[in-house]
């Protein structure tokens, strides 16, 4: 994967999740990426204060495209920040394999 969008909204704007992996699912049956994660935030009640969900680009332009898109688009809820960021590939040890040469 070369970059992500992360989508945050507040957790009680009902609809927001379905209406994100909906959008997402189309650049996903393009083989475009695929759901990164979903993330919500507890608060102390038990409640959501927020929810992040991800979506993860095989590439750059297609991620810039897909938030120009859908920032253009009178539909998309204004309630969502969205950022988009590269991946940059890191180089780390698994313990499994230093165990097990």
């Amino acid at each position: 994967m070369e970059a992500v969008i992360l989508c945050e909204f507040d957790s009680r704007e009902a609809g927001l999740r379905a209406d994100l992996l909906g959008r997402f699912s189309v650049h996903a049956l393009r083989g475009e990426g695929r759901l990164g994660f979903v993330a919500v935030e507890p608060t102390g009640h038990g409640d959501a204060a927020s929810e992040v969900v991800t979506f993860a680009f095989t590439r750059m332009d297609r991620a810039r495209a897909a938030l120009r898109g859908w920032r253009s688009d009178p539909g998309f809820p204004m309630a969502v920040r969205t950022r988009l960021m590269r991946i940059e590939p890191i180089w780390s040890l698994e313990p499994l394999p230093l165990m097990f040469p």
